[in-house]
Protein backbone atom coordinates (compact mmCIF):
# COMPACT_ATOMS: atom_id res chain seq x y z
CA UNK A 1 0.00 0.00 0.00
CA UNK A 2 1.58 3.16 -0.96
CA UNK A 3 2.18 5.93 2.16
CA UNK A 4 0.46 9.81 1.50
CA UNK A 5 4.47 10.56 0.32
CA UNK A 6 4.92 8.44 -2.23
CA UNK A 7 1.04 9.60 -4.00
CA UNK A 8 2.38 13.14 -3.41
CA UNK A 9 5.52 12.17 -5.16
CA UNK A 10 3.66 10.20 -8.26
CA UNK A 11 1.20 13.48 -8.45
CA UNK A 12 4.50 15.28 -8.25
CA UNK A 13 6.36 13.62 -11.36
CA UNK A 14 3.07 13.61 -13.15
CA UNK A 15 2.78 17.09 -12.91
CA UNK A 16 6.25 17.68 -13.50
CA UNK A 17 5.96 15.41 -17.25
CA UNK A 18 2.94 17.50 -18.23
CA UNK A 19 4.77 20.65 -17.59
CA UNK A 20 7.56 19.35 -19.31
CA UNK A 21 5.67 18.22 -21.84
CA UNK A 22 3.39 21.23 -22.73
CA UNK A 23 6.42 23.06 -22.62
CA UNK A 24 8.12 21.43 -25.48
CA UNK A 25 5.07 21.48 -27.42
CA UNK A 26 4.96 25.46 -26.76
CA UNK A 27 8.34 25.37 -27.83
CA UNK A 28 8.62 23.06 -30.39
CA UNK A 29 5.64 25.24 -31.87
CA UNK A 30 7.72 28.70 -31.78
CA UNK A 31 10.22 26.96 -33.58
CA UNK A 32 8.02 25.61 -36.36
CA UNK A 33 6.49 29.27 -36.77
CA UNK A 34 9.93 31.08 -36.92
CA UNK A 35 10.50 28.23 -39.50
CA UNK A 36 7.52 29.73 -41.01
CA UNK A 37 8.78 33.02 -41.25
CA UNK A 38 11.34 31.95 -43.91
CA UNK A 39 13.63 34.66 -45.03
CA UNK A 40 10.88 37.84 -43.85
CA UNK A 41 13.24 40.32 -42.13
CA UNK A 42 12.23 41.34 -38.38
CA UNK A 43 11.17 38.18 -36.85
CA UNK A 44 10.38 39.28 -33.52
CA UNK A 45 8.12 38.11 -30.71
CA UNK A 46 4.57 38.56 -29.78
CA UNK A 47 2.85 38.09 -26.54
CA UNK A 48 -0.70 40.17 -27.23
CA UNK A 49 -2.81 39.18 -30.52
CA UNK A 50 -2.64 42.65 -31.96
CA UNK A 51 -6.30 42.55 -32.62
CA UNK A 52 -7.20 41.59 -29.27
CA UNK A 53 -8.88 44.34 -26.95
CA UNK A 54 -5.83 43.94 -24.68
CA UNK A 55 -3.14 44.60 -27.20
CA UNK A 56 -4.72 48.33 -27.27
CA UNK A 57 -5.45 48.63 -23.35
CA UNK A 58 -1.98 47.93 -23.37
CA UNK A 59 -0.87 50.17 -25.93
CA UNK A 60 1.29 52.76 -24.04
CA UNK A 61 3.44 50.46 -22.77
CA UNK A 62 3.67 47.51 -24.48
CA UNK A 63 4.88 46.32 -27.07
CA UNK A 64 7.68 48.18 -26.28
CA UNK A 65 9.13 50.91 -28.53
CA UNK A 66 11.36 50.01 -31.33
CA UNK A 67 9.30 46.43 -30.95
CA UNK A 68 6.97 45.39 -33.67
CA UNK A 69 3.76 46.09 -33.25
CA UNK A 70 4.74 49.11 -30.89
CA UNK A 71 1.35 51.26 -31.72
CA UNK A 72 3.57 54.45 -32.35
CA UNK A 73 5.96 53.14 -34.45
CA UNK A 74 4.42 53.92 -37.85
CA UNK A 75 7.07 53.62 -40.28
CA UNK A 76 9.84 52.89 -37.93
CA UNK A 77 10.58 49.23 -37.95
CA UNK A 78 9.76 48.93 -41.72
CA UNK A 79 12.58 51.90 -42.23
CA UNK A 80 14.78 49.47 -39.54
CA UNK A 81 14.75 46.59 -41.86
CA UNK A 82 14.52 48.07 -45.11
CA UNK A 83 11.75 46.20 -45.62
CA UNK A 84 7.91 46.97 -46.35
CA UNK A 85 6.78 43.22 -45.16
CA UNK A 86 8.05 42.24 -41.76
CA UNK A 87 7.30 38.82 -39.46
CA UNK A 88 6.71 38.01 -36.11
CA UNK A 89 5.82 35.09 -33.94
CA UNK A 90 2.89 35.14 -31.46
CA UNK A 91 4.27 33.03 -28.36
CA UNK A 92 0.48 32.23 -27.17
CA UNK A 93 -0.74 30.56 -30.10
CA UNK A 94 2.79 29.71 -31.75
CA UNK A 95 1.72 31.03 -35.50
CA UNK A 96 3.56 33.78 -37.84
CA UNK A 97 1.91 37.46 -37.77
CA UNK A 98 3.25 39.35 -41.10
CA UNK A 99 3.23 42.93 -41.07
CA UNK A 100 2.49 44.78 -43.98
CA UNK A 101 3.25 48.36 -45.02
CA UNK A 102 3.60 47.78 -48.83
CA UNK A 103 0.20 49.52 -50.26
CA UNK A 104 0.08 47.37 -53.16
CA UNK A 105 0.31 44.19 -51.19
CA UNK A 106 -2.38 45.23 -48.92
CA UNK A 107 -4.67 46.02 -51.66
CA UNK A 108 -4.09 42.23 -52.77
CA UNK A 109 -4.59 40.94 -49.53
CA UNK A 110 -7.74 43.16 -49.38
CA UNK A 111 -9.30 42.41 -52.85
CA UNK A 112 -8.33 38.41 -53.28
CA UNK A 113 -11.24 36.57 -51.52
CA UNK A 114 -9.84 32.99 -52.42
CA UNK A 115 -6.89 33.49 -50.46
CA UNK A 116 -7.79 36.07 -47.25
CA UNK A 117 -10.39 36.80 -45.31
CA UNK A 118 -11.03 38.65 -42.19
CA UNK A 119 -9.59 38.12 -38.87
CA UNK A 120 -12.60 37.36 -36.58
CA UNK A 121 -11.27 36.28 -33.54
CA UNK A 122 -11.18 39.74 -31.60
CA UNK A 123 -14.09 41.77 -33.87
CA UNK A 124 -15.62 44.22 -31.43
CA UNK A 125 -19.06 44.66 -30.99
CA UNK A 126 -19.78 41.11 -32.38
CA UNK A 127 -21.98 40.42 -29.92
CA UNK A 128 -25.44 42.06 -28.66
CA UNK A 129 -26.56 43.37 -31.75
CA UNK A 130 -27.11 40.19 -33.94
CA UNK A 131 -25.03 39.45 -37.22
CA UNK A 132 -24.01 42.37 -39.00
CA UNK A 133 -21.49 43.63 -42.08
CA UNK A 134 -18.49 44.31 -40.04
CA UNK A 135 -18.54 41.09 -38.03
CA UNK A 136 -18.74 38.94 -40.87
CA UNK A 137 -16.69 36.74 -42.55
CA UNK A 138 -16.97 37.16 -46.96
CA UNK A 139 -19.70 34.83 -47.41
CA UNK A 140 -22.71 36.14 -44.83
CA UNK A 141 -20.45 39.74 -45.35
CA UNK A 142 -21.87 40.28 -48.91
CA UNK A 143 -25.79 39.60 -48.05
CA UNK A 144 -25.42 43.03 -46.19
CA UNK A 145 -23.43 44.54 -48.52
CA UNK A 146 -26.02 43.87 -51.07
CA UNK A 147 -28.45 45.37 -49.00
CA UNK A 148 -25.87 48.56 -48.04
CA UNK A 149 -24.53 49.55 -51.13
CA UNK A 150 -27.78 51.19 -52.40
CA UNK A 151 -28.56 53.01 -49.52
CA UNK A 152 -24.84 54.79 -49.39
CA UNK A 153 -25.92 57.00 -52.80
CA UNK A 154 -25.21 60.69 -53.69
CA UNK A 155 -28.75 61.87 -52.30
CA UNK A 156 -28.01 60.21 -49.07
CA UNK A 157 -24.60 62.88 -49.21
CA UNK A 158 -26.80 65.60 -50.12
CA UNK A 159 -29.32 64.86 -46.87
CA UNK A 160 -25.81 64.85 -44.48
CA UNK A 161 -24.78 67.75 -45.74
CA UNK A 162 -27.91 69.74 -45.28
CA UNK A 163 -28.25 68.07 -41.69
CA UNK A 164 -24.49 68.62 -41.20
CA UNK A 165 -25.56 72.20 -42.11
CA UNK A 166 -28.54 72.92 -39.98
CA UNK A 167 -26.84 70.90 -36.85
CA UNK A 168 -23.69 72.82 -36.86
CA UNK A 169 -25.43 75.51 -36.91
CA UNK A 170 -27.15 74.95 -34.11
CA UNK A 171 -24.55 73.67 -32.21
CA UNK A 172 -21.71 77.24 -32.70
CA UNK A 173 -24.84 78.93 -31.52
CA UNK A 174 -24.67 76.97 -28.62
CA UNK A 175 -21.35 77.12 -27.66
CA UNK A 176 -20.47 80.71 -28.52
CA UNK A 177 -20.95 82.74 -25.12
CA UNK A 178 -22.20 85.71 -27.13
CA UNK A 179 -19.91 87.70 -24.87
CA UNK A 180 -16.01 86.90 -25.17
CA UNK A 181 -14.80 86.62 -28.50
CA UNK A 182 -12.67 83.61 -27.61
CA UNK A 183 -13.85 80.43 -25.95
CA UNK A 184 -12.90 77.20 -25.22
CA UNK A 185 -13.96 74.14 -27.05
CA UNK A 186 -13.64 70.14 -25.30
CA UNK A 187 -13.66 68.81 -28.84
CA UNK A 188 -13.71 65.53 -28.14
CA UNK A 189 -17.59 65.82 -26.35
CA UNK A 190 -18.73 68.78 -28.15
CA UNK A 191 -18.22 66.93 -31.81
CA UNK A 192 -19.76 63.89 -29.96
CA UNK A 193 -22.87 65.38 -29.36
CA UNK A 194 -22.99 66.88 -32.54
CA UNK A 195 -22.29 63.88 -34.97
CA UNK A 196 -25.25 62.36 -32.43
CA UNK A 197 -27.82 64.46 -33.56
CA UNK A 198 -26.70 64.44 -37.15
CA UNK A 199 -26.51 60.44 -37.30
CA UNK A 200 -30.13 60.47 -35.17
CA UNK A 201 -32.07 62.83 -38.16
CA UNK A 202 -29.91 61.63 -41.49
CA UNK A 203 -29.74 57.91 -40.19
CA UNK A 204 -33.16 57.15 -38.17
CA UNK A 205 -35.16 60.50 -39.21
CA UNK A 206 -35.65 61.91 -35.98
CA UNK A 207 -36.26 65.15 -35.58
CA UNK A 208 -33.48 67.30 -34.26
CA UNK A 209 -34.04 68.11 -30.18
CA UNK A 210 -36.96 65.98 -30.23
CA UNK A 211 -37.72 63.57 -27.53
CA UNK A 212 -37.77 60.69 -29.67
CA UNK A 213 -34.10 62.26 -31.18
CA UNK A 214 -32.95 62.66 -27.15
CA UNK A 215 -34.19 59.47 -26.30
CA UNK A 216 -32.43 56.96 -28.59
CA UNK A 217 -29.68 58.60 -28.97
CA UNK A 218 -29.12 58.53 -25.12
CA UNK A 219 -29.69 54.44 -25.84
CA UNK A 220 -27.11 54.98 -28.15
CA UNK A 221 -24.83 56.09 -26.24
CA UNK A 222 -24.96 54.17 -23.29
CA UNK A 223 -24.50 51.07 -26.01
CA UNK A 224 -20.96 52.67 -27.40
CA UNK A 225 -19.79 53.25 -23.56
CA UNK A 226 -20.77 49.69 -22.77
CA UNK A 227 -19.81 48.15 -26.38
CA UNK A 228 -16.38 46.57 -24.92
CA UNK A 229 -18.20 44.90 -21.92
CA UNK A 230 -20.61 43.46 -24.11
CA UNK A 231 -18.37 42.18 -26.92
CA UNK A 232 -15.36 40.66 -24.39
CA UNK A 233 -17.43 39.36 -21.55
CA UNK A 234 -18.67 35.17 -22.55
CA UNK A 235 -22.51 35.19 -22.45
CA UNK A 236 -22.09 32.58 -18.99
CA UNK A 237 -20.90 35.19 -16.94
CA UNK A 238 -23.74 37.67 -17.77
CA UNK A 239 -26.11 34.86 -17.62
CA UNK A 240 -24.62 33.65 -14.26
CA UNK A 241 -24.08 37.27 -12.73
CA UNK A 242 -28.27 37.80 -13.31
CA UNK A 243 -28.54 34.50 -11.30
CA UNK A 244 -26.23 35.06 -8.69
CA UNK A 245 -25.72 38.98 -7.15
CA UNK A 246 -22.59 39.70 -7.13
CA UNK A 247 -22.32 43.58 -5.43
CA UNK A 248 -21.06 46.21 -8.16
CA UNK A 249 -20.36 43.60 -10.91
CA UNK A 250 -24.30 42.07 -10.93
CA UNK A 251 -25.98 45.58 -11.15
CA UNK A 252 -23.56 46.75 -13.77
CA UNK A 253 -23.45 44.08 -16.40
CA UNK A 254 -27.86 43.81 -15.51
CA UNK A 255 -27.45 48.10 -16.80
CA UNK A 256 -25.51 46.80 -19.69
CA UNK A 257 -28.00 44.00 -20.81
CA UNK A 258 -31.02 46.23 -20.06
CA UNK A 259 -29.24 49.45 -22.39
CA UNK A 260 -29.11 46.43 -25.35
CA UNK A 261 -32.94 45.59 -24.92
CA UNK A 262 -34.07 49.02 -25.07
CA UNK A 263 -31.88 49.83 -28.10
CA UNK A 264 -33.62 46.97 -29.71
CA UNK A 265 -36.95 47.60 -28.93
CA UNK A 266 -36.51 50.92 -30.02
CA UNK A 267 -34.71 50.19 -32.99
CA UNK A 268 -37.36 47.85 -34.29
CA UNK A 269 -40.09 50.78 -34.13
CA UNK A 270 -38.06 52.84 -36.10
CA UNK A 271 -37.27 50.07 -38.92
CA UNK A 272 -41.08 49.92 -38.79
CA UNK A 273 -42.13 53.53 -39.22
CA UNK A 274 -39.40 53.72 -42.18
CA UNK A 275 -40.62 49.91 -43.37
CA UNK A 276 -44.13 51.94 -43.68
CA UNK A 277 -42.84 55.05 -45.04
CA UNK A 278 -41.36 52.94 -47.97
CA UNK A 279 -44.52 50.91 -48.72
CA UNK A 280 -46.64 54.54 -48.54
CA UNK A 281 -48.77 53.56 -45.50
CA UNK A 282 -46.96 56.29 -43.55
CA UNK A 283 -45.29 59.89 -43.16
CA UNK A 284 -43.72 59.30 -39.80
CA UNK A 285 -40.15 59.90 -40.72
CA UNK A 286 -40.99 63.17 -42.12
CA UNK A 287 -37.85 64.33 -45.06
CA UNK A 288 -34.93 63.26 -43.04
CA UNK A 289 -33.90 59.12 -42.29
CA UNK A 290 -32.45 58.47 -45.68
CA UNK A 291 -30.14 56.00 -44.79
CA UNK A 292 -32.41 54.11 -42.66
CA UNK A 293 -35.60 54.27 -45.44
CA UNK A 294 -32.90 53.55 -47.82
CA UNK A 295 -31.53 50.18 -46.11
CA UNK A 296 -35.29 49.41 -45.92
CA UNK A 297 -36.20 50.30 -49.34
CA UNK A 298 -32.99 48.21 -50.67
CA UNK A 299 -33.95 45.26 -48.43
CA UNK A 300 -37.56 45.15 -49.61
CA UNK A 301 -36.59 45.18 -53.54
CA UNK A 302 -34.01 42.03 -53.13
CA UNK A 303 -36.91 40.38 -50.91
CA UNK A 304 -39.38 40.90 -53.58
CA UNK A 305 -37.26 39.96 -56.75
CA UNK A 306 -36.83 36.79 -54.47
CA UNK A 307 -39.66 36.78 -54.12
CA UNK A 308 -40.72 36.70 -58.00
CA UNK A 309 -37.94 34.48 -58.95
CA UNK A 310 -38.41 32.28 -56.51
CA UNK A 311 -34.94 32.04 -54.82
CA UNK A 312 -34.71 30.71 -52.09
CA UNK A 313 -31.31 31.65 -50.82
CA UNK A 314 -32.47 34.13 -48.49
CA UNK A 315 -29.93 37.04 -49.34
CA UNK A 316 -33.13 39.81 -47.72
CA UNK A 317 -32.05 40.90 -43.96
CA UNK A 318 -34.14 40.67 -41.17
CA UNK A 319 -35.62 43.09 -39.20
CA UNK A 320 -32.57 42.64 -36.41
CA UNK A 321 -29.66 42.65 -38.95
CA UNK A 322 -30.86 45.57 -40.41
CA UNK A 323 -30.81 46.88 -37.13
CA UNK A 324 -27.65 45.31 -36.19
CA UNK A 325 -25.84 47.21 -39.60
CA UNK A 326 -27.72 50.33 -38.71
CA UNK A 327 -25.95 50.31 -35.09
CA UNK A 328 -22.42 49.33 -36.40
CA UNK A 329 -22.91 52.64 -39.05
CA UNK A 330 -23.65 54.80 -36.43
CA UNK A 331 -20.77 53.54 -34.18
CA UNK A 332 -18.22 53.86 -36.92
CA UNK A 333 -18.89 57.17 -38.32
CA UNK A 334 -19.55 58.71 -34.89
CA UNK A 335 -16.35 58.03 -33.58
CA UNK A 336 -14.76 59.11 -37.16
CA UNK A 337 -16.45 62.38 -37.27
CA UNK A 338 -15.86 62.96 -33.61
CA UNK A 339 -12.21 61.88 -33.26
CA UNK A 340 -11.30 63.68 -36.92
CA UNK A 341 -12.72 66.79 -35.82
CA UNK A 342 -10.59 67.17 -32.77
CA UNK A 343 -7.59 66.31 -34.54
CA UNK A 344 -8.70 68.79 -37.25
CA UNK A 345 -9.42 71.24 -34.98
CA UNK A 346 -5.59 70.45 -32.76
CA UNK A 347 -3.93 70.45 -36.40
CA UNK A 348 -5.29 73.92 -37.42
CA UNK A 349 -4.45 75.49 -33.86
CA UNK A 350 -0.83 74.89 -34.57
CA UNK A 351 -0.63 75.50 -37.95
CA UNK A 352 -1.88 79.01 -38.69
CA UNK A 353 -0.81 79.64 -42.33
CA UNK A 354 -3.13 76.59 -43.41
CA UNK A 355 -5.96 77.69 -41.17
CA UNK A 356 -5.48 80.95 -43.52
CA UNK A 357 -5.81 78.89 -46.40
CA UNK A 358 -8.84 77.12 -44.97
CA UNK A 359 -10.26 80.02 -43.94
CA UNK A 360 -9.68 81.58 -47.32
CA UNK A 361 -11.01 79.20 -49.58
CA UNK A 362 -14.38 79.21 -47.25
CA UNK A 363 -14.60 82.97 -47.90
CA UNK A 364 -14.61 83.01 -51.70
CA UNK A 365 -17.88 80.41 -51.65
CA UNK A 366 -19.25 82.30 -48.34
CA UNK A 367 -18.38 86.08 -48.74
CA UNK A 368 -21.17 87.18 -45.89
CA UNK A 369 -20.99 84.26 -43.92
CA UNK A 370 -21.91 80.51 -43.65
CA UNK A 371 -25.39 79.46 -45.12
CA UNK A 372 -27.74 79.27 -41.92
CA UNK A 373 -30.21 77.36 -44.10
CA UNK A 374 -29.58 75.28 -47.03
CA UNK A 375 -31.01 72.50 -49.37
CA UNK A 376 -29.64 69.65 -50.58
CA UNK A 377 -28.80 71.16 -53.87
CA UNK A 378 -26.25 72.71 -52.21
CA UNK A 379 -23.88 69.47 -51.38
CA UNK A 380 -23.42 69.63 -55.40
CA UNK A 381 -23.00 73.08 -55.54
CA UNK A 382 -20.47 73.61 -52.55
CA UNK A 383 -19.22 70.21 -52.18
CA UNK A 384 -16.85 70.58 -55.28
CA UNK A 385 -15.36 73.41 -54.62
CA UNK A 386 -14.09 72.82 -50.93
CA UNK A 387 -10.93 71.36 -51.91
CA UNK A 388 -8.65 72.48 -49.99
CA UNK A 389 -11.01 71.97 -46.79
CA UNK A 390 -10.74 67.91 -48.22
CA UNK A 391 -7.62 67.86 -48.40
CA UNK A 392 -7.40 69.21 -45.05
CA UNK A 393 -9.52 66.57 -43.68
CA UNK A 394 -7.43 63.60 -45.74
CA UNK A 395 -4.34 64.97 -44.55
CA UNK A 396 -5.09 64.73 -40.92
CA UNK A 397 -6.58 60.81 -41.47
CA UNK A 398 -3.46 60.26 -43.34
CA UNK A 399 -1.26 61.51 -40.08
CA UNK A 400 -3.99 60.26 -37.34
CA UNK A 401 -6.00 57.60 -38.75
CA UNK A 402 -8.98 56.39 -37.10
CA UNK A 403 -7.89 52.63 -37.01
CA UNK A 404 -3.77 51.99 -37.42
CA UNK A 405 -4.17 48.49 -38.39
CA UNK A 406 -6.93 45.24 -39.43
CA UNK A 407 -5.78 41.74 -39.48
CA UNK A 408 -6.39 39.22 -42.16
CA UNK A 409 -5.89 35.66 -41.87
CA UNK A 410 -4.83 33.12 -44.97
CA UNK A 411 -7.67 30.81 -45.84
CA UNK A 412 -4.97 28.83 -48.19
CA UNK A 413 -1.64 28.31 -48.79
CA UNK A 414 -0.47 31.36 -50.86
CA UNK A 415 2.37 33.75 -51.53
CA UNK A 416 2.36 37.87 -51.51
CA UNK A 417 4.62 40.15 -53.47
CA UNK A 418 6.45 42.93 -51.09
CA UNK A 419 9.67 44.52 -51.78
CA UNK A 420 12.82 45.35 -49.93
CA UNK A 421 15.05 48.44 -50.35
CA UNK A 422 18.47 47.72 -51.39
CA UNK A 423 21.90 50.05 -50.80
CA UNK A 424 20.91 52.21 -53.10
CA UNK A 425 17.47 52.61 -52.55
CA UNK A 426 16.01 50.76 -55.00
CA UNK A 427 13.08 48.84 -54.55
CA UNK A 428 14.01 44.90 -54.96
CA UNK A 429 10.59 42.32 -54.52
CA UNK A 430 10.90 39.83 -52.82
CA UNK A 431 8.01 37.02 -52.44
CA UNK A 432 6.60 36.17 -48.90
CA UNK A 433 5.38 32.38 -48.11
CA UNK A 434 1.99 32.26 -46.35
CA UNK A 435 0.54 29.64 -45.35
CA UNK A 436 -2.92 28.67 -44.28
CA UNK A 437 -4.22 30.09 -41.24
CA UNK A 438 -1.42 32.49 -40.72
CA UNK A 439 -2.13 35.90 -40.20
CA UNK A 440 -1.31 39.25 -41.98
CA UNK A 441 -1.49 43.03 -40.23
CA UNK A 442 -2.50 45.61 -42.94
CA UNK A 443 -0.55 48.73 -41.46
CA UNK A 444 -2.30 51.79 -42.39
CA UNK A 445 -0.36 53.94 -40.31
CA UNK A 446 2.72 52.39 -41.78
CA UNK A 447 1.40 53.19 -45.27
CA UNK A 448 0.15 56.41 -44.79
CA UNK A 449 3.91 57.61 -43.54
CA UNK A 450 5.63 55.24 -45.95
CA UNK A 451 8.19 57.99 -47.99
CA UNK A 452 8.04 55.51 -50.62
CA UNK A 453 4.05 56.62 -51.61
CA UNK A 454 4.73 59.85 -50.00
CA UNK A 455 8.07 61.25 -49.93
CA UNK A 456 10.50 62.53 -48.06
CA UNK A 457 8.62 64.67 -46.08
CA UNK A 458 5.61 62.02 -45.31
CA UNK A 459 6.31 62.81 -41.64
CA UNK A 460 5.34 66.65 -42.40
CA UNK A 461 0.89 68.16 -42.03
CA UNK A 462 0.80 69.00 -46.20
CA UNK A 463 -3.15 69.11 -47.39
CA UNK A 464 -1.47 69.87 -51.03
CA UNK A 465 -0.34 66.52 -51.36
CA UNK A 466 -3.71 65.54 -51.63
CA UNK A 467 -4.89 68.03 -54.58
CA UNK A 468 -4.51 67.00 -58.33
CA UNK A 469 -2.60 68.62 -60.58
CA UNK A 470 -1.80 68.41 -64.61
CA UNK A 471 1.68 66.73 -63.35
CA UNK A 472 0.93 65.39 -60.09
CA UNK A 473 -2.02 62.76 -58.76
CA UNK A 474 -2.33 61.89 -55.11
CA UNK A 475 -1.63 57.88 -54.45
CA UNK A 476 -5.00 56.23 -53.81
CA UNK A 477 -3.86 53.01 -53.09
CA UNK A 478 -1.61 54.25 -50.08
CA UNK A 479 -4.15 56.43 -48.52
CA UNK A 480 -6.07 54.13 -46.25
CA UNK A 481 -8.28 55.56 -43.59
CA UNK A 482 -11.17 54.00 -44.88
CA UNK A 483 -9.42 50.68 -45.31
CA UNK A 484 -8.83 49.23 -48.96
CA UNK A 485 -10.43 46.63 -51.20
CA UNK A 486 -14.10 45.47 -51.62
CA UNK A 487 -14.61 45.50 -48.10
CA UNK A 488 -13.63 49.54 -47.49
CA UNK A 489 -15.39 51.94 -45.85
CA UNK A 490 -19.01 51.81 -47.27
CA UNK A 491 -19.70 55.13 -45.38
CA UNK A 492 -17.03 57.19 -46.69
CA UNK A 493 -18.74 59.60 -48.69
CA UNK A 494 -20.51 60.14 -45.67
CA UNK A 495 -17.92 60.89 -43.77
CA UNK A 496 -16.01 63.50 -46.08
CA UNK A 497 -19.54 64.94 -46.83
CA UNK A 498 -20.30 65.37 -43.30
CA UNK A 499 -16.45 66.20 -41.73
CA UNK A 500 -15.60 68.76 -44.65
CA UNK A 501 -19.08 70.44 -44.00
CA UNK A 502 -18.77 71.21 -40.95
CA UNK A 503 -15.03 72.04 -40.97
CA UNK A 504 -15.79 74.35 -43.62
CA UNK A 505 -18.70 76.29 -41.38
CA UNK A 506 -16.54 76.36 -38.09
CA UNK A 507 -13.63 77.72 -40.17
CA UNK A 508 -15.68 80.50 -41.64
CA UNK A 509 -16.58 81.92 -38.71
CA UNK A 510 -14.50 81.00 -36.30
CA UNK A 511 -10.51 80.96 -35.89
CA UNK A 512 -8.73 78.04 -33.79
CA UNK A 513 -6.54 78.78 -31.34
CA UNK A 514 -4.04 76.85 -28.97
CA UNK A 515 -5.51 76.71 -25.68
CA UNK A 516 -3.80 79.46 -23.16
CA UNK A 517 -1.85 78.01 -20.77
CA UNK A 518 -0.03 76.38 -24.01
CA UNK A 519 0.82 79.58 -25.90
CA UNK A 520 4.22 80.10 -23.83
CA UNK A 521 5.47 77.05 -24.79
CA UNK A 522 7.03 75.62 -27.79
CA UNK A 523 6.03 74.48 -31.14
CA UNK A 524 6.85 71.06 -30.53
CA UNK A 525 5.45 71.15 -26.51
CA UNK A 526 2.42 72.39 -27.79
CA UNK A 527 2.29 69.37 -30.91
CA UNK A 528 3.26 67.12 -28.57
CA UNK A 529 0.43 68.06 -26.00
CA UNK A 530 -2.47 68.64 -28.52
CA UNK A 531 -1.73 65.84 -30.90
CA UNK A 532 -0.98 63.00 -28.44
CA UNK A 533 -3.39 60.23 -28.68
CA UNK A 534 -3.99 56.73 -27.08
CA UNK A 535 -5.77 53.66 -29.05
CA UNK A 536 -9.00 51.54 -28.38
CA UNK A 537 -12.06 50.74 -30.44
CA UNK A 538 -10.67 53.76 -32.34
CA UNK A 539 -7.39 56.38 -32.21
CA UNK A 540 -8.64 59.55 -29.89
CA UNK A 541 -6.84 62.46 -28.68
CA UNK A 542 -6.00 62.60 -25.67
CA UNK A 543 -6.32 66.78 -24.80
CA UNK A 544 -9.35 67.00 -26.66
CA UNK A 545 -8.99 71.33 -25.72
CA UNK A 546 -8.85 74.64 -28.31
CA UNK A 547 -10.09 77.93 -28.02
CA UNK A 548 -12.27 79.09 -31.07
CA UNK A 549 -12.42 82.42 -31.93
CA UNK A 550 -15.25 84.49 -33.19
CA UNK A 551 -14.49 86.02 -36.76
CA UNK A 552 -15.49 89.97 -36.91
Amino acid sequence: MLDSYTWVQILGTLLSAWVFYAVLTKLNGILSAFEDLSDCPGRGLLWIHPSHPMSQLTAVIYPFKGWIGHYYGNFAMYAKYRSACISSVLVPKGIPIFWVADAQSIQIVSTDKTAFDKEMGFVMYRKGRGPNMIASQTAEWKRHRVISNPAFSESLNAVVWQETARGVAGWLTEKDPGTDSEFPIQTFPSFSKLALSIFGCAGFGLAEGSTDQDKLLKILRAALQNGVIRAIIPDWIFSLTNKVYIPVISPYLRETLRVYDDLERMSMEVASNARADVVGKSKVMGASGALLRNLVKANLDVYDNEKVEGDRIGNALTDRELISDMFMFFAAGYETTANTMSFICAVLALYPGIQQKVFEETKSIWPNGPPTDVDEADYKQTFPSLIYCAAVFRETLRLYPIVSRLGRVAIKDTVLRSYRLSASDELEPFDVRIKKGREVVLDFAAVHRNPVYWGTDAEEFKPERFIDTDSYRWPRDAFLAFSAGHRNCIGQKFALAEGVCILAHIARGYQILVPKHLRDQSFEEQKTHMLKWRPFITNSVINPEVVFCRRS
